[in-house]
């Protein structure tokens, strides 16, 4: 990595200690790769769990519109339903996702990527 120096600057020693750690880190753990486009740490986020999402929002603005007492009572339900269904798919997918990471992980020994 190369010698650690004691002289100099405070701010450029830091800078340079910085530096080291980071490299270091990259060299032992790696680096993950992200998908492209969407979400950035979400990795998991799939297209099943994007409409559970979307179906959900979707459902919280007709239960914010309603204005009779039936309908807001009905589209109530419908918006609870629709949440319970949308945090399932997303504990589903992260679930699938990560049991992926974790056999990925065990099989080449640690290195590098979960997404591969």
């Amino acid at each position: 990595m190369g010698t650690w120096k004691s002289s100099g600057a405070a701010s450029g020693m830091w800078t340079v200690t910085v530096n080291c750690i980071k490299e270091a880190a990259r060299a032992v753990l790696g680096v993950t790769k992200c998908s492209s486009g969407g979400r950035k740490w979400d990795w998991w986020w799939s297209t099943e769990v994007q409409g559970k999402v979307e179906a959900k929002k979707v459902a919280y603005l007709h239960q914010l519109e309603s204005v009779d007492k039936e309908e807001k009572k009905t589209n109530s339900e419908c918006y609870k339903i629709a949440k319970k269904e949308a945090k399932l798919a997303v504990i589903m997918a992260k679930t699938v996702a990560f049991e992926h990471c974790m056999k990925n992980l065990e099989e080449n020994e640690g290195i590098r990527s979960c997404t591969d």
